[in-house]
């Protein structure tokens, strides 16, 4: 684990605290490390989230032949079709 460098102020109810804390000692952790893991697992299943996608599998299937198909794709077509303007040495 790298050097802790910044601090992070958390303002909850007294009630919240206490929940938190009890928590914490359960599990014989530091309150602040406790919060700090929480929050990064809490942090990772948003991120996780946000880069899969989820479908049916009739869907999955759908698109996975799609990619199967060729596109006629014209203007790619004309434009492979044109002379390079780079050349390579």
């Amino acid at each position: 684990m790298g050097v802790k460098a910044k601090r992070f102020e958390l303002r909850a109810e007294e009630a919240t605290l206490d929940r938190i804390q009890r928590a914490a000692n359960v599990v014989h952790e530091q309150t602040s490390e406790f919060v700090r893991k929480a929050a990064i697992q809490r942090a990772e299943d948003v991120l996780r989230q946000e880069l899969v996608t989820v479908m049916e599998p009739e869907q999955f299937d759908k698109l996975m032949s799609s990619l199967d198909v060729a596109d006629t794709a014209p203007r790619l077509a004309a434009a492979a079709r044109k002379p390079a303007v780079f050349k390579r040495r």
